[in-house]
């Protein structure tokens, strides 16, 4: 009895950090409390957990049906990824077998210098390809030379320069929820309708009232909602739902610091954080929260704006942070 109540409860424990498509990534997940992966999921599941893409301590794996974790050169649903030696997804400019080549922010190589695949595996994670040859991936040491960081779901980017913010009005929200059929911004392309959405006032607030409290806590000063970065983090979140996608990087290849400069909000340094779930809009925060480089973002001393945009759209609560200061 024990033995099962033990196996229901691990079980648990891998339902919750697993995915069976990457496009649908979240921005965190539980820990695997593991270090061998692969004795792990076949002797205490005996093969029955989910396969396929596994956040553990803020890193991504892929393991296959068989429940072993996979290195080197990857394809899965037509998008190829790069894995080390640890089996750790490399995001950045990554080194495969002594040649340089980028990926973005989801893992995925971008680009036309595309790597030479090891396996490709298909949607139900078969391996339908297999070269028998491992590629050896690492991160490279170089740099780009601006001052961006990223981490999975979180962006940072500081701007040089020492103007101050016009333009801007800041504001104490909404408490209601409100249906709309658009969330957007003067200046900005206007976006597609292919989903209702609801804005969710509600949570903003909270979420605000949540992190305030934490910065307050660690001597921080609050942040003050700016109705400027409200309606960018209500544009951004809306935009992913209407075009399916979850990345800083909008497909049409700008960010969010683009649309800023677009509508001339002026800043010094901006950051951005996004989520989502299909359970519960407030939950947005403590995934944010439970995420170090979502985390730094939310308690980063040079922030002194936010705006926080939530919607509920195509099943899914989408929450946006637009930072500024």
């Amino acid at each position: 009895m024990k033995k099962n109540l033990l196996r229901k409860m691990v079980t648990a424990v891998i339902a919750a950090t697993t995915i069976t498509s990457f496009s649908s990534l979240g921005v965190s997940a539980a820990t695997i409390n593991s270090t061998d992966y692969n004795n792990y999921y076949n002797a205490m599941l005996n093969n029955s957990a989910k396969t396929g893409w596994v956040m553990n301590n803020g890193n991504w794996y892929f393991f296959n049906n068989a429940g072993e974790k996979q290195t080197g050169v990857i394809k899965v649903n037509g998008k190829t990824y790069c894995l080390n030696q640890s089996g750790i997804m490399v995001i950045g400019k990554v080194l495969v077998n002594n040649k340089v080549y980028i990926t973005n922010q989801s893992g995925q190589v971008i680009g036309t210098k595309i790597p030479t695949v090891d396996k490709v595996f298909n949607s139900n994670n078969d391996v339908i390809k297999d070269s028998n040859k491992t590629s050896t991936v690492s991160n490279t040491n170089n740099t780009t030379g601006n001052t961006t960081s990223t981490t999975t779901g979180s962006n940072t980017t500081t701007k040089p320069v020492t103007t101050t913010n016009t333009g801007s009005t800041t504001t104490t929200g909404t408490t209601s929820n409100t249906s709309t059929t658009s969330a957007d911004v003067q200046g900005l392309p206007k976006l597609p309708t292919n989903y209702s959405i609801t804005v969710q006032a509600t949570a903003e607030q909270k979420i605000l009232e949540l992190m305030n409290a934490k910065r307050t806590e660690a001597g921080l000063k609050p942040l003050a909602l700016d109705n400027t970065l409200i309606q960018v983090a209500r544009y951004k979140s809306n935009n992913m739902i209407q075009n399916n996608f979850f990345d800083h990087t909008n497909p049409d290849g700008t960010k969010w610091t683009n649309w800023l400069q677009t509508i001339g909000y002026k800043y010094n340094t901006t950051g951005e954080n996004i989520a989502y779930n299909t359970y519960d809009a407030v939950e947005l925060f403590n995934q944010w929260w439970n995420s170090p480089g979502h985390r730094a973002n939310m308690m980063n001393s040079s922030y002194t704006k936010v705006g926080i945009g939530v919607i509920l759209g195509n099943g899914k609560y989408m929450g946006t942070q637009t930072f500024a200061g």
